[in-house]
């Protein structure tokens, strides 16, 4: 991974998105709410593809919204493009921690 060191101490989860799509932005709360109680454990980054596109390049993104959670080492640990529950990014989160 060019942009992220590969021995980040901390998952990170990502958040591929574009100020265009609608089911980006009602995902945007469920993840906002999942950063307040995570945010010691986890790195959030929300990424615009629009005015990202190398990061959105290099993970092959092709549709929005795409979470990507990815381990300490950089290992994308789990991939989900649309919108998901927050009982379901929880539970994702939680396996890795």
């Amino acid at each position: 991974m060019s942009f992220l060191d590969k021995n980040h101490n901390k998952p990170i989860f990502m958040q591929f998105t574009a100020i265009w799509c609608g089911p980006c932005r009602m995902l945007n709360p469920i993840v906002d709410k999942i950063k307040v109680h995570q945010s010691e454990g986890v790195d959030f980054m929300r990424i615009d593809v629009d005015t990202q596109s190398e990061i959105a390049e290099e993970f092959s993104i092709r549709g929005v919204p795409t979470m990507i959670l990815l381990d300490k080492n950089g290992k994308i640990s789990w991939r989900h493009t649309g919108l998901a529950t927050e009982k379901e990014i929880l539970s994702k989160i939680e396996n890795i921690l």
